[in-house]
């Protein structure tokens, strides 16, 4: 089977599990014995966890960037386009990389039923070993244990945070969800865990494995004082790094635990000097992006009540005009009633849709919640693109727009805002 087209290749793997997360490691695992992927005897991290993987991976891949390394970024799912979910020296992808992979993973498949994302992950893997990369980082999908990211060896293995979310595949509480992500420990090598709940499962989860475990709080710590930002490791320190105003605690617990990472990869350390000028250039799309058209835009894919909490702490240390408007939507597996209640007070007027899958929220749904709340002023719109045009009817002054809740909310939206270049 071949295709000459990236979206050919994609509407392809849609079709060969019918199940969108089938979590396994045997069919990932018997293709990727037979392709020929050569991958770094250092530099190779993976990076799991709840919330901040983007943010942490894309520190990393930054500073090793300024060090001269060749590097290569697997990140998803992707705001826009596909390509984003490799980066090679922080630039996206190539259609071509991706076909080129697909067609040499195809040869070798078999009857191997993978799911979207395995293809994606050993279609990832394969791009990073064409292009030689001498540092990678690879972002876990979804839990650790039985994610196909978690088939690589490692150099080391980080857990930037754990909290309640996919409770359906991960489990209903903190302590099960703890051990399906400490499943991605590596024996003798180090696992980095910038948070501090479940103490006890990822300890019995690096022993299990002979993995050697550093926590924040006794092997690392970073903490602000008087304005400034300072790193603590075993060996290795950093002082006085200026943040930007509006990061919220999990942004700097996002630094903090990728610098105990390198210091564990013991290859490179960055100087105080490299670390500010990385964070003075630092920028995520969709993580707390700002857009100033017609309004002042807040894009973020904060999808879970911990990221909600941590989106509207970056909110009120950015000491923006009051004012605010939400355009709103949800898939149906999260809290809804939990995320909103972080913005409950702040907001004036909401904008709800439903998004391009059946995963979902339905408009009436997600009204009929925010009712129950006693949220009001709720305006419903048919899409993401249709709730622009619908804030921009109805909402005749907002200083500030919030958009947030999913992946493909924000991913449409930005979409929409850039190509317009503010003529909305």
């Amino acid at each position: 089977m071949s295709f000459s087209t990236l979206n050919e290749w994609l509407e392809f793997q849609q079709g060969i599990n019918p199940k969108e997360i089938d979590l396994s490691l045997d069919r990932v695992q018997k293709v990727y014995n037979k392709l020929q992927i050569n991958i770094p005897e250092k530099n190779v991290f993976l990076i799991g966890g709840t919330n901040g993987k983007g943010t942490t991976t894309s520190i990393l891949e930054r500073l090793f960037h300024k060090k001269g390394y060749t590097t290569g970024a697997f990140t998803s799912p992707h705001l826009s386009q596909y390509n984003e979910r490799v980066r090679i020296n922080l630039n996206n992808s190539f259609d071509e990389d991706w076909v080129s992979a697909f067609e040499i993973i195809e040869t070798v498949r078999g009857d191997a039923s993978l799911t979207y994302f395995e293809f994606s992950t050993l279609a990832a893997f394969q791009i990073l070993s064409n292009h030689d990369c001498d540092a990678w980082f690879i972002e876990v999908g979804l839990g650790g244990r039985l994610d196909a990211t978690n088939i690589i060896e490692s150099s080391v293995s980080v857990l930037t945070s754990i909290d309640m979310d996919h409770e359906e595949w991960l489990g209903d509480s903190i302590d099960k969800i703890a051990k399906e992500k400490v499943g991605i420990s590596k024996t003798k090598r180090p696992l980095i865990f910038g948070d501090v709940v479940a103490m006890d499962i990822i300890e019995a989860g690096c022993h299990e494995k002979g993995a050697e475990l550093r926590k924040k709080g006794e092997d690392f710590n970073g903490h602000i004082d008087e304005g400034h930002y300072f790193f603590n490791g075993a060996n290795q320190s950093i002082e006085g790094i200026v943040l930007p105003k509006n990061w919220g605690d999990g942004e700097i617990d996002n630094l903090t635990t990728a610098l105990a990472a390198m210091e564990a990869n013991e290859q490179i350390f960055p100087t105080n000097d490299l670390l500010q000028e990385a964070i003075d250039e630092f920028i995520l799309p969709g993580r707390f992006e700002l857009l100033d058209l017609h309004h002042r835009w807040i894009l973020d894919v904060a999808h879970n009540p911990s990221a909600a909490e941590n989106l509207r702490q970056r909110i009120d240390r950015s000491n923006f005009k009051l004012d605010y408007s939400m355009i709103f939507s949800m898939m149906k597996d999260k809290h809804l009633e939990l995320y909103l209640n972080a913005f409950k007070d702040l907001v004036d007027t909401w904008i709800i849709c439903e998004m391009e899958t059946e995963r979902s929220f339905r408009v009436k749904q997600i009204e009929s919640k925010m009712s129950n709340m006693g949220i009001s002023n709720i305006y419903c719109a048919r899409s993401p693109v249709d709730a622009i045009k619908t804030l921009e009817k109805n909402v005749s002054i907002s200083n500030n727009v919030i958009v947030s809740g999913s992946f493909e909310l924000v991913g449409p939206i930005r979409e929409y805002l850039l190509n317009s270049q503010g003529k909305i």
